[in-house]
Parts: structure tokens; C-alpha cells; sequence
């Protein structure tokens, strides 16, 4: 790390920080973290600890496919996210906090989750959130795309979640931890064409691990968190034929059509515009892990026509097909 790193809009739209506090005056080191917890994460305000020590804190933060992932040590203190920065700063991403030395609390509505051990915890950037460092501690923080996560597992299983932690002595939620320790350890070695995989690998493990540990409120709920994730392995396994409808997907698994739109509406979309991000998703992942043509992936995501499935493409990620394989690759 460098004391020197730039902390400019061109270094946060490439999604990319990197600071190290210091060598610098306490003065200057209590600013340039500020300044890069808010180009990182969101617009946060930073209660400090009575003495005025030099402040020591490293950051560095990389992009792996559409998350960013991050490395953070710091001595104690605490951000806050007000109603009043929300407003200025409408950042909408998920925050996930993983702790791997010291501790931490996070606050959140009505839950307070300490975290320590490789626990880890979530927070909404759209709601107010309080993280506060109670020793010296290192954490790896993963920022999440709202959709992307809210994709994988209900609205109300995710909102209930935020400001908990959730254990990782055993199950799903110890290979979470365990694997974002690695991706964070490896994240300058991972190249650009399997970063789409390993950030819905991150995504789906960690919706396994809410999932698994954050009962929902009913039992009705905990049906309903059942049949949506049977849907969507259903709908998974015939993504490459455009034929196989939302209405046969409801025969394979026991289930009207009417049901099946409802379990999708808790997650805040459709069947058909879930399948349709699936489709994308899987065709970005082949264009950089495969020697297909376009042609044939617009076959295997079930788009029927390739000129429709590079407008769709071109729509979703801003580029190409055949320019986004080049630029990956």
C-alpha cells in the first residue's frame, strides 16, 4: 500500500482504492479515510476516538466482477450513516462485513450483531447503519448490487438479516467466511474472465447462508422461501431452451402459474425478467470461459435470434458481445 494513492473519481469509477494512513499527520490521515471509506462504500460519517493519536487504517479495495471487495485495517472508531447522508448519497448497495482479527458491532433498525471470528453481517446502505470498531480490526467488506442479491433470496428474509451476524461455526455460513477469505487474499490474481463467476459464487453463498439462518417470519414464509428457491433451480436447469415456459416450469414442480409469479414478487421482480438477467448472466459467463461464437452462446442462454440477444446484451452491460469478450479477455 501507499501513503500516496489517489483518491479521485477516476480511481472510484474504476473501482478501485487504495490508501495507507500512516505516514501521514493525524489531521490529513482522519481526512483521506474519510474521503476513501465514502469513494468505497457510501457517504458515512466517522466518530472518532477521543484521543488524538495518529490514526492508523489500510484500504484496499478491488472490483471482481460486479461487486467490490475489500480489505480494511484500522484502529477503533465508528461510521455512521445518517437519514440526511441517504438523501445526499442514494447509494442502494448491500455492505457485507466480515471480521477477521479484533471485533466489531453492527446496528442496523432493530438489530445489533457482533461480529468476530469470521462472522459476518449485512447492511442495507439505503437504511441508517452504524459500524463501530471496538479494538484495532481487520475486515474484508464486500458491496453488493442490490438486485443481484435481492435476485437470490426474499425481501423479507434480507431485510431481516441486516444487522445481525451470522454464525460461521458450522454449515453454509463457515464455507461463506472460508471462501471470502480467499477471494479476498486472491483478488489481484483473479482475471478478468472468471470474476463474473466468483462474484455469484460470493452472491449465492451468501444468500445460502441468510437464508439457512434467518428463519422467516411465518411458517407460510419459510414455504415460500422453499418453493421460490425449487422455482429457480427448476427455471436454472432449462435456461438454454426458449421454449420451456413459465407454465411448464410450474408442472415440473407442483405449482400454478399464479403461485409462481407471487413467490417471485417478494423479491421485488418477475419470473420472466428473472430469467431474462439468468440468461445474460450465464452468456457473459460463457463469451470469457468458452470458445463458442455468439452465435452458438445466444443458443445455449435460449435466445432464439442472435441479433436480438446482442441488442439485449448491448442493453444490459453497455457493450457488445464480441466487445466484451475482447475486453475481458
Amino acid at each position: 500500500m501507499t501513503a500516496n494513492a489517489p483518491m479521485d473519481d477516476s480511481a472510484c469509477t474504476a473501482g478501485s482504492v487504495e490508501l495507507s494512513t500512516r505516514e501521514l499527520a493525524s489531521a490529513e490521515g482522519r481526512v483521506r479515510w474519510a474521503e476513501a471509506l465514502d469513494a468505497t462504500f457510501c457517504e458515512m460519517d466517522i466518530d472518532w476516538p477521543q484521543d488524538r493519536r495518529p490514526f492508523a487504517a489500510q484500504i484496499v479495495a478491488r472490483p471482481v466482477g460486479s461487486l467490490s471487495v475489500s480489505v480494511v485495517r484500522a484502529d477503533p472508531h465508528t461510521v455512521v450513516r445518517t437519514p440526511a447522508m441517504i438523501e445526499s448519497d442514494p447509494a442502494d448497495d448491500y455492505l457485507l462485513c466480515l471480521i477477521t482479527q479484533g471485533a466489531a458491532t453492527i446496528s442496523q433498525g432493530e438489530h445489533t450483531g457482533l461480529l468476530e471470528h469470521g462472522a459476518f453481517g449485512i447492511i442495507d446502505a439505503t437504511a441508517p447503519f452504524v459500524v463501530s470498531g471496538a479494538t484495532e480490526f481487520e475486515q474484508i467488506v464486500v458491496r453488493a448490487p442490490r438486485d443481484q442479491l435481492a435476485a437470490r433470496a426474499t425481501h423479507d428474509i434480507i431485510d431481516d438479516a441486516t444487522g445481525r451476524a451470522i454464525a460461521v461455526d458450522s454449515g453454509i455460513g463457515r464455507l461463506v467466511s472460508s471462501f471470502l477469505v480467499d477471494v479476498a487474499a486472491q483478488v489481484q490474481g483473479i482475471s478478468v474472465s472468471s470474476s463474473g463467476t466468483v462474484a455469484s459464487a460470493v452472491l449465492d453463498m451468501v444468500a445460502g447462508a441468510v437464508t439457512e439462518q434467518i428463519s422467516p417470519r411465518t411458517a407460510t414464509d419459510r414455504i415460500h422461501a422453499a418453493d421460490l428457491r425449487a422455482v429457480q433451480n427448476a427455471m436454472t436447469d432449462h435456461l438454454h431452451d426458449p421454449d420451456h415456459t413459465i407454465a411448464l416450469v410450474a408442472a415440473e414442480v407442483g405449482m400454478s402459474v399464479r403461485y409462481v409469479h407471487k413467490l417471485f414478487s417478494t423479491t421485488g421482480t418477475t419470473p420472466r425478467a428473472w430469467l431474462y438477467a439468468r440468461r445474460l448472466d450465464r452468456a457473459r459467463t460463457l463469451l470469457v470461459q468458452s470458445d463458442l461464437c455468439v452465435a452458438d452462446i445466444c443458443a445455449q442462454v435460449g435466445f432464439r435470434d442472435p441479433s436480438h440477444f446482442s441488442r439485449a446484451f448491448s442493453r444490459t452491460f453497455g457493450v457488445s458481445p464480441s466487445r466484451y469478450r475482447t475486453t475481458a479477455l
